[in-house]
C-alpha cells in the first residue's frame, strides 16, 4: 500500500472505530498491532536502540517562500535530543532546539530576510521559530522558567511525533498510554490506527499498514501557525541595504537603536494582538515513505508534513546511524 495513493482515502477516513470491545481485548490489540510494526521496524535491533543521528534536506514553505535547510537530529536515550537546522535562501541562519534531562537546549544564530529588509518570526510547532535581530528585552526569571517549560514540553512531544512514525513509539519522558482506535481503510489496503496520549497534552494518531506493518502517516491537533513581520520591503526597521565590497548582492547594515525600537514595538504590538484571541487549531499530518535498511533497522527514507490538508515541509533523509557515539558536546546547555 504505497502512501501517495491511500492517503486520500485514509484521511477521508474510512474509520471503523473499535467499539464494544472490552478493556482487556483493546489492550491485546494494541500490543498485537505495535509489536508487529516494531518487529518489522528491526526486532531485536530496535530493543538494543541507545541512539541515533539522522540527516536530512529539508525544504519548507513559509508564505510565499520556500526555505531550504540541512538537518541533523541526534537521539541519545533515554534523555538526550538536538535538532540543529542550517537555513539557506530568502532566510538564513541556523539553530539548535532539544533537551538535556528536563532543561531545553536552544542555540541561535538569528536569520534574517533577504531582498526585502523584512523579517519574520514564525509562530508555530515544527521547528522554525525564528527569533532574532530586533529585541534586546531579557525576560524575567519567571517569564524565562515559562518559557523554558514550554520548550521543553514542545521538543519532547515534537520527538514522540517522529519516534512514533520511526519505530512506533513514543519517547520515553511522555509516558504516552497506547490504545486500539480501529481500522481505516482505502482502495489499495486496510490500516491499524493507534491513538497514543498522555496526561500532559500529548496526543496523536498512528496509521500502521497492515500488509507491510509499517508506519504509514501520524495525524495530531496544533495550534495554526502565525507569523510576525518585522520591517518590510526597505523599512528602516528590517535594516539598511547597501552594496558590499565587489558590487555584487545586497548587504544587511545593522539596524540603529531608534530601528531597534521601532521593531520591539512592532514585535510587541503584534504579540499582543494575536494574545487577545486563541489559535486556531487545526489537523497536522506526518507522512512516511520509502522505507530502507539502515544498521538492521528500517527507516522511512522520505518524510512529509501537511497542516490543514496542505503539504509545507518535505523531508529527504541523507543518512541515518544506528547507535553511533555522540559528541557529549552536542547536547551542552548553554549558560
Amino acid at each position: 500500500m504505497r502512501i501517495h495513493t491511500v492517503t486520500a482515502g485514509l484521511l477521508a477516513l474510512g474509520l471503523a472505530i473499535a467499539g464494544g470491545q472490552t478493556t482487556a481485548r483493546g489492550t491485546d490489540k494494541t500490543a498485537e498491532v505495535l509489536n508487529g510494526a516494531r518487529k518489522a521496524i528491526g526486532d531485536k535491533k530496535l530493543d538494543g536502540l541507545k541512539s541515533l543521528s539522522v540527516n536530512a534536506t529539508l525544504q519548507r514553505n513559509v508564505g510565499n517562500m520556500q526555505i531550504n535547510s540541512d538537518v541533523e537530529l541526534l537521539i541519545e536515550l533515554p534523555d538526550k535530543y538536538a535538532r540543529s537546522e542550517t537555513t539557506t535562501g530568502p532566510v538564513s541562519g541556523s539553530n539548535t532546539t532539544g533537551f538535556n534531562g528536563d532543561k531545553p537546549l536552544t542555540r541561535a544564530n538569528s536569520p534574517m530576510v533577504g531582498g526585502g529588509g523584512g523579517m519574520i518570526i514564525r509562530m508555530g510547532p515544527g521547528g522554525g521559530a525564528f527569533t532574532g535581530n530586533g529585541s534586546d528585552a531579557k525576560p524575567t526569571p519567571e517569564e524565562q522558567e515559562k518559557m523554558n517549560a514550554a520548550m521543553l514540553r514542545s521538543s519532547r512531544q515534537e520527538l514522540s511525533r517522529l519516534m512514533l512514525g520511526w519505530f512506533a513509539m513514543t519517547h520515553p519522558s511522555i509516558k504516552a498510554e497506547y490504545s486500539y482506535a480501529g481500522e481505516a481503510e482505502s482502495p489499495d489496503g486496510k490500516a491499524y490506527v493507534i491513538d497514543a496520549k498522555n496526561a500532559d497534552g500529548f496526543a496523536a494518531r498512528l496509521f500502521i499498514d497492515q500488509q507491510t506493518q509499517l508506519p504509514l502517516m501520524l495525524t495530531y491537533q496544533g495550534p495554526q501557525p502565525r507569523m510576525i513581520t518585522m520591517g518590510g520591503p526597505g523599512g528602516a526597521a528590517g535594516g539598511r541595504q547597501g552594496a558590499p565590497a565587489g558590487g555584487q548582492g545586497r548587504a544587511m547594515t545593522p539596524p540603529t537603536e531608534e530601528e531597534r525600537k521601532k521593531m520591539r514595538e512592532d514585535m510587541q504590538k503584534q504579540m499582543a494582538d494575536m494574545e487577545k484571541e486563541p489559535p486556531k487549531m487545526i489537523e497536522y499530518t506526518i507522512y512516511f515513505d520509502d522505507w530502507r535498511e539502515e544498521d538492521g533497522v528500517k527507516f522511512p527514507h522520505t518524510m512529509r508534513r501537511a497542516s490543514g490538508g496542505t503539504t509545507n515541509e518535505e523531508w529527504t533523509i541523507t543518512k541515518v546511524k544506528v547507535n553511533p557515539k555522540i559528541d557529549a558536546k552536542k547536547f551542552a546547555i548553554e549558560s
